[in-house]
């Protein structure tokens, strides 16, 4: 759970670095030099012999993951340009009812009446910020709930790739042929990088890289029903950065969502850290 918290942190201060350059450079070509980045991030790693770690029997599920994975981070990235950062991060909060779901059904992972409770009221918060039919959905809404689709199936992917491969293989897998498939459209409406630009755009690969790898660890350490609530908190982050790097001020219900959503992975969390505790409990003389 800590794993994926500081995940959260990193991916809210891409997503900000995402918002603030979509105003100079098109989403799609940002999503380009965040996978090469990502890729050169690698390049260390490598030099000291561990690319023996990419081995891997499962080559066409790794495409798979990144073709849908693709397509997410060019629907996320474009919402990013028309949305505020705190809105779009509210949005996707129903990331964790699909990935829930999908655990369920795909990898039969018991889901306790503790994960179910904490689950209800942080989906509740979420229904608080979207407030469905009190407001018209704009398309860049409708683009953060497809790329949240899309990228909870990526989850799943990696779930299943964690008991097979290394998480070096997985991440390294993923940014190198998403760094090829984002190409494409990027040359479409490709504008040359001032040297700041690709200063930034060199941050947002390294904190999208950095990111994936916590929380792919966190995978490997837990089920994904109890790890992926914890994401929530990234809207918390994202709504802070997004007062202080651009004015934006939720309104209260983002708030309230924010808060009720919390509060549920608050209590999810707190009840399974209990259960650890009482696990480790010596048990009574003679039991």
């Amino acid at each position: 759970m800590l794993l994926a918290l500081v995940a959260t942190v990193c991916f809210a201060c891409m997503h900000i670095g995402i918002r603030y350059l979509s105003s100079d450079l098109h989403p799609f070509e940002i999503a380009f030099f965040r996978n090469l980045f990502g890729v050169l991030s690698f390049m260390p790693w490598f030099v000291t012999g561990g690319i023996v770690a990419l081995r891997t029997q499962r080559i066409g599920t790794h495409a798979i993951r990144a073709v849908v994975n693709t397509v997410s981070m060019l629907a996320w990235f474009t919402s990013l340009s028309l949305l505020p950062v705190a809105d779009a991060t509210s949005l996707s909060l129903v990331g964790p009812v699909f990935v829930t779901i999908g655990a369920i059904l795909f990898f039969k992972e018991q889901v306790n009446p503790s994960r179910w409770i904490g689950m209800a009221v942080a989906i509740g918060g979420a229904l608080i910020i979207v407030r469905p039919g009190l407001q018209p959905v704009s398309f860049g809404a409708g683009l953060v709930l497809a790329a949240t689709v899309c990228v909870s199936t990526s989850k799943l992917i990696a779930k299943s790739l964690s008991r097979t491969d290394s998480t070096a293989a997985i991440v390294a897998y993923l940014t190198f042929m998403m760094m090829g498939f984002t190409l494409v459209p990027a040359l479409f409406v490709w504008q040359r990088p001032s040297l700041e630009h690709v200063g930034l755009l060199a941050l947002i690969g390294a904190l999208g890289t950095a990111g994936h790898i916590l929380f792919i660890e966190s995978y490997k350490l837990a089920d994904v029903s109890l790890v992926e609530p914890v994401m929530l908190m990234q809207m918390t982050w994202a709504a802070v950065m997004g007062l202080f790097v651009f004015a934006e001020f939720p309104d209260i219900w983002t708030w309230i969502g924010a808060a009720v959503s919390v509060a549920g992975t608050t209590y999810m969390t707190r009840r399974e850290t209990a259960k650890v505790h009482h696990a480790a409990e010596p048990l009574p003389w003679g039991a």
